[in-house]
């Protein structure tokens, strides 16, 4: 949250999925997220320690076939099977994820497009 107020931003939800994540966690919170309407862009940033950025994208994917996402996603994945995570994105290219590699990119082009959705 502090990165998105550093680039100019303000976070309208705040969602931790916790250490234990997996694909049907991401997918869990990425309906949450979509329910609430004040919300222009979703900016998911994950550092995989516990967390696999591999299941991460999964969900994401889940998410986006079982719920019509009503923002766009930031994404940027950095950590345990994060090169395995972006070949998964890579090989689907789903219509409204956007890759960022590192979190200031990913919070700026967040923010970016939340002004332009106002």
């Amino acid at each position: 949250l502090d990165v998105v107020n550093q680039v100019g931003g303000g976070a309208a939800n705040f969602l931790d999925i916790g250490g234990g994540a997996n694909a049907d966690v991401m997918a869990d919170a990425l309906e949450v997220i979509n329910t609430d309407p004040n919300v222009q862009v979703i900016l998911v940033n994950i550092f995989g320690g516990i967390v696999r950025c591999d299941d991460v994208a999964r969900g994401i994917l889940r998410a986006i076939e079982e719920v019509k996402l009503s923002s766009p996603i930031v994404l940027r994945l950095d950590g345990t099977n994060s090169t395995e995570a972006r070949k998964i994105l890579d090989d689907r290219r789903p219509a409204g994820v956007i890759p960022e590699l590192s979190m200031i990119s990913a919070a700026k082009r967040a923010v970016e497009i939340a002004g332009e959705r106002r």
